[in-house]
């Protein structure tokens, strides 16, 4: 919370409060099931909101749990659209934009470890995700994934890192398929494995034990948009969820484009077709 012009507390969630609280939001918000692009700049000043943190901290909320509860009492969420730009979005009209994983069921897969390399395994021993991510090459996790999914074969690390990317999200709503924004702006891509015919996409979070489980689909989705020219391949989003010494791979299944973009809540393609535990030692 802080002070804003008038010498006022305005908090994050008082000012979500006066957004929803207007006829107009509502009546979109009835119509369409999401609300008109808010620009973050624009609405700190509108209502006297001066936050304490980059615009990030409230507008890029990787898992549901994070939304604000004022939201989250109606069943709405935030979902970023780019360049400090947000929607508010109905989660009973447009279910499924954040993932309810669960870990009961798994295959296991064991990992590898080169004992001529001591030095190299205690350097590993981080709970960064970067870090988790060249861990489960280093155990040859990835060789043995790529070989319960498609067969061995060779195999490649191929490009990662943030881009600016520009394409359209659309909602699906019952049998309706909604344009609801376009996306302009910063995505950021862990980790991308090449096989002949893959494109396997790793979206990595390091958390406490039995969290990151509310994932959102657009941390995966959004990233999936740099290689809609590669029609040969199939692109598979993987999750990569670490608890200090226990790693799953959630792996969905071969990712679909909707004309120029992305469909923000596929249920078919929302669940797991495999999921990989690997206990580390």
């Amino acid at each position: 919370m802080a002070k804003s012009k008038n010498n006022k507390d305005i908090s994050w969630e008082q000012t979500l409060s006066a957004i929803i609280d207007q006829t107009d939001f509502n009546k979109k918000m009835n119509r369409d099931g999401f609300s008109d692009v808010y620009s973050f700049s624009k609405i700190i000043k509108q209502y006297d909101f001066m936050p304490i943190r980059g615009t990030p901290t409230y507008l890029s909320l990787d898992f549901l749990s994070l939304q604000p509860k004022i939201l989250m009492k109606k069943g709405f969420q935030i979902i970023r659209t780019g360049n400090g730009r947000f929607i508010i979005l109905d989660g009973h009209k447009f279910s499924n934009c954040y993932l309810n994983l669960n870990t009961t069921r798994y295959s296991t897969i064991d990992v590898k470890i080169d004992t001529s390399f001591p030095h190299l395994s205690k350097a590993f021993e981080e709970t960064q995700e970067d870090v988790a991510l060249e861990q489960l090459n280093f155990l040859g996790i990835y060789d043995s994934m790529i070989g319960n999914l498609f067969g061995k074969q060779k195999w490649y690390v191929g490009p990662r890192g943030g881009r600016r990317s520009n394409f359209s999200v659309y909602g699906k709503r019952n049998n309706d398929i909604k344009l609801m924004y376009d996306f302009d702006g910063p995505e950021e891509l862990d980790y991308t494995i090449w096989t002949k015919d893959h494109i396997l996409l790793i979206e990595a979070k390091s958390v406490a034990e039995n969290k990151g489980l509310d994932i959102g689909w657009h941390k995966i989705s959004y990233t999936a948009s740099r290689f809609n020219e590669f029609k040969k391949q199939k692109i598979i989003p993987i999750y990569l969820l670490k608890w200090k010494k226990i790693m799953h791979l959630f792996v969905f299944p071969p990712f679909r484009f909707h004309q120029d973009g992305i469909i923000l809540n596929d249920m078919e393609l929302q669940r797991p077709s495999n999921v990989f535990r690997m206990n580390l030692v």
